[in-house]
């Protein structure tokens, strides 16, 4: 959808962006959650998703390379996910969801205002996703996941 919405001027307010905390420390060099595990409906589709997406060790993979960049840049490695899409051309804003009184990370996602991805980053970056599935190849639209 980029190039169309690059043609007509629109800009994105995208959600979504960490995955519900996939993209984190936390799950770098786990093993593969079961759903069991995964405690709310969100998790469980963001793990279809990754699962879609090209599945849990490319998904270590991605993880182990944010991770590398994140301790270069001395941030983590939501700071490097939030930096990486906030810096696509067509993206306008983010929105972080927060689980209050649960899961609170305000002071590190202030953070991303600091991080400047280098090519060298995006190209690291760009090696592991450029061997994942197309996502909207494979279900469409936002929101057809639900079909």
């Amino acid at each position: 959808m980029a190039p169309y919405f690059a043609k007509h001027g629109i800009h994105l307010l995208v959600y979504g962006t960490l995955l519900g905390r996939f993209l984190s420390e936390k799950y770098l060099g786990t093993s593969e959650p079961i759903r069991a595990e995964l405690s709310t409906a969100i998790l469980q589709k963001y793990y279809s998703m990754i699962d879609t997406w090209g599945g849990w060790k490319l998904f270590q993979e991605l993880l182990s390379v944010l991770d590398t960049i994140a301790k270069k840049h001395d941030c983590s490695i939501a700071n490097v996910a939030t930096r990486f899409v906030l810096d696509k051309s067509q993206v306008a804003g983010i929105i972080i969801g927060a689980r209050l009184g649960i899961s609170q990370h305000r002071e590190d996602n202030l953070q991303v205002f600091d991080v400047k991805l280098d090519s060298s980053d995006m190209s690291e970056i760009n090696s592991v996703t450029a061997r994942s599935n197309d996502l909207y190849e494979i279900i469409g639209d936002c929101g057809d996941e639900y079909s």
